[in-house]
């Protein structure tokens, strides 16, 4: 057996050889800590971001508990909720509902601008429409078919108390008595984190969120990280706000990196989290 000295001289031959690996992975940490605070400062307004790896570990954040309107990212809880019922046998994935007047609203998507009564779109479809078009007719038969109170309940259970959806899609009146609907960066990435982990349900469900998820749309995430690297996310934007949330799905460490900025202009935000992204991709990706 060998002697204390012989494992004695083995350990700290092995605390050498492994020192500057992580000396070099942590200065490149904190020099992309630094580089993205200069960006989100160089911005008008207030930016929040949180970025993890999938088995949880911090690796960046600023304002990761600050509540932020959430604009068109509400979307994903409306999904989990939606899937959730289908799971339960609550709701038909193949019943079709029609599209009229009464039911179209202005904004992002399609069904707006669809005949009054010409055409019927399912519930599965729907889910589709509302992630991929970010269509906010289709956010609003769900909302009606699943329930408000029910999707907030959903984000209860999955320790999010503080991410709220307050009001259906364009309700003005309902914006300017200040019912947002609204989230954290920490929350949004909880998640994100969670459907990564194939634990929202099931695996299969959890895998079928993330696949609507996957589908392809341009966001400011999506420009920032090489095209074969699949991204499951969501974004949302208004004027004064913008968000993201995103599972980057990087085969050497998948991450979670979730952006959301108020207070200042749409465009500016959506430029300055591509940057953000790129940083944080670049980080993540480099060998020490």
């Amino acid at each position: 057996m060998p002697s204390r000295k012989v494992w004695m001289i083995f350990a700290a031959f092995f605390l050498l050889s492994t020192k500057p690996a992580h000396t070099a992975e942590n200065a490149r940490m904190s020099d992309a800590a630094k580089k993205l605070e200069q960006i989100a400062d160089g911005v008008p307004g207030l930016v929040g971001y949180y970025v993890m790896t999938v088995d949880g570990e911090t690796l960046f954040s600023r304002n990761e508990d600050r509540l932020f309107t959430q604009a068109s990212a509400i979307k994903i809880p409306i999904l989990l909720e939606a899937i959730a019922q289908r799971e339960a046998g609550k709701i038909d994935w193949s019943k079709h509902y029609p599209i009229t007047k009464s039911n179209q609203v202005s904004g992002s998507g399609i069904l707006s601008q669809l005949s009054d009564g010409g055409s019927q779109i399912s519930t599965g479809d729907l889910a589709i429409m509302m992630i991929v078009l970010s269509d906010n007719t289709a956010t609003n038969l769900l909302i009606d078919l699943v329930g408000m109170e029910n999707v907030n309940q959903r984000l209860d259970s999955l320790g999010c108390p503080r991410t709220r959806l307050r009001r259906v899609m364009m309700d003005t009146a309902a914006a300017e008595r200040g019912e947002e609907n609204v989230s954290t960066p920490a929350e949004a990435a909880k998640i994100m984190q969670t459907l990564a982990q194939r634990k929202f349900l099931s695996p299969n469900a959890s895998d079928e969120v993330l696949a609507i998820l996957r589908k392809p749309k341009s966001t400011a995430v999506r420009k920032a990280i090489p095209a074969e690297i699949p991204i499951a996310n969501k974004p949302g934007g208004i004027p004064g706000v913008a968000t993201e949330w995103a599972l980057v799905e990087y085969a050497d460490r998948p991450y979670i990196i979730t952006l959301m900025g108020k207070d200042g202009e749409e465009a500016r935000f959506l430029e300055t989290f591509t940057e953000i992204a790129k940083c944080v991709h670049q980080a993540v990706a480099s060998k020490p």
